[in-house]
C-alpha cells in the first residue's frame, strides 16, 4: 500500500471539500447550469458569458449551517464586465468568502471545481501549465496575466474556481477568453467586483484616438528624452481628443507628465487616469512642441 499515494488523495478530497463551501450553482441561460463563487457580504461571481439573461437568475447555495439543506434562492445581476468574462450578483445568503492562495507558479498542482450540471461538486486535476504576462484587453486592462491550466473544464464549469492542493482560491475559470480553459486571476476579479459594486458596471477611461508607435528624429528624441513615441493616426469625432485640439500627424510624447514611448504606455496611463479628469499632453506638431489639456472620458 502507497501511504504516499493515500495521503494525497485525502488532500485532493479535503480539498474539494473546502472549495465547495464557497462553490455555487448558477442558474442563468436556457441550456445547462454554470458555476459560481461566493465573494463575502452575498455577493456573487460567475462568467459573464453563463448568463443568458438579466432576471430570473437562481443560485444553487452549499450545505452549510445557516442553509442545512442545499437550496435554490434568487440572485440579482449587479454588473457585468463582457471584457474581463466577469458578472456580479447579489443573493440572500451567508457564505465565506475563499481563502487566497500564495504565489502561483507553473507546475502548481490545482483542482477546477464545478457545480454547474447539479447539486453535487465535481472535480478537474491538473496543473497550472502557463500563467500569462500582465496585459490589456479592449475596453480595459488586465491587472495580472491570464492562467492557463492543464485540466479539464466540464460543461458548466465556467464561473468555478480554480484552487490549489489546500482549497485556497487561485481565480475563476472561463471557456470564454481564448483557446481552452483559462482562470481571470482573483486580483483582477476583485479590481471588478469593486467597480461593479460601486458603479454597476465598469468605468472605462478613453480619448479616443487611435495611434502607432514611431521612432523620433534625433533632435526630437534629445529635447524629448525618449527615442519613441505615438503618432496618431486618427481621431474619433467629437472624442475628447478632438476637442482638446490633438490632430492627424500629432506626436504624442507625454500623457498626464508621464513620457509615452508606446501604446502599452498610453494605456497604462488611462488605466489610471479618472473619467472627467483633465490632464495634460504634450504633442510635437510640425517643428512645435505644444502642450494640450484633454479631458478624460468614459465608455
Amino acid at each position: 500500500m502507497n501511504h504516499e499515494l493515500i495521503g494525497l488523495s485525502d488532500e485532493l478530497s479535503e480539498a474539494v471539500a473546502s472549495a465547495s463551501a464557497f462553490t455555487v450553482g448558477v442558474n442563468g441561460r436556457n441550456s445547462y447550469g454554470s458555476t459560481g463563487i461566493a465573494w463575502g457580504g452575498g455577493v456573487i461571481v460567475t462568467a459573464d458569458h453563463t448568463l443568458e439573461r438579466d432576471d430570473d437568475i437562481a443560485v444553487m447555495l452549499p450545505d452549510t449551517a445557516d442553509t442545512p439543506d442545499t437550496a435554490d434562492t434568487a440572485a440579482i445581476l449587479v454588473g457585468r464586465d463582457p471584457a474581463n468574462d466577469l458578472a456580479v450578483l447579489r443573493a440572500e445568503c451567508n457564505l465565506p468568502p475563499p481563502p487566497r492562495a500564495g504565489d502561483i507558479r507553473v507546475g502548481t498542482l490545482t483542482l477546477a471545481i464545478g457545480r454547474g450540471t447539479g447539486r453535487n461538486v465535481s472535480a478537474s486535476l491538473g496543473i497550472v501549465s502557463a500563467i500569462g504576462e500582465p496585459r490589456h484587453r479592449r475596453g480595459g486592462r488586465v491587472a495580472d496575466g491570464l492562467i492557463r491550466p492543464d485540466l479539464t473544464m466540464y460543461p458548466g464549469y465556467s464561473g468555478g474556481p480554480l484552487v490549489t492542493v489546500s482549497g485556497t482560491l487561485i481565480g475563476i475559470n472561463t471557456s470564454r477568453l481564448g483557446g481552452g480553459a483559462l482562470t481571470i486571476p482573483a486580483t483582477t476579479v476583485d479590481l471588478v467586483v469593486e467597480q461593479i459594486l460601486a458603479h454597476g458596471r465598469i468605468r472605462r477611461a478613453y480619448l479616443g484616438l487611435t495611434s502607432q508607435p514611431v521612432r523620433l528624429a534625433p533632435q526630437q528624441a534629445a529635447s524629448a528624452g525618449q527615442e519613441t513615441a505615438l503618432v496618431v493616426v486618427g481621431v474619433e469625432e467629437g472624442s475628447p481628443s478632438e476637442v482638446a485640439g490633438i490632430i492627424v500627424g500629432d506626436v504624442l510624447t507625454t500623457f498626464d507628465d508621464q513620457p509615452i514611448r508606446d501604446t502599452d504606455d498610453l494605456r497604462t496611463g488611462l488605466s489610471a487616469a479618472a473619467a472627467g479628469k483633465q490632464v495634460s499632453v504634450r504633442v510635437i506638431r510640425g517643428h512645435e512642441v505644444r502642450q494640450l489639456a484633454v479631458t478624460i472620458g468614459e465608455r
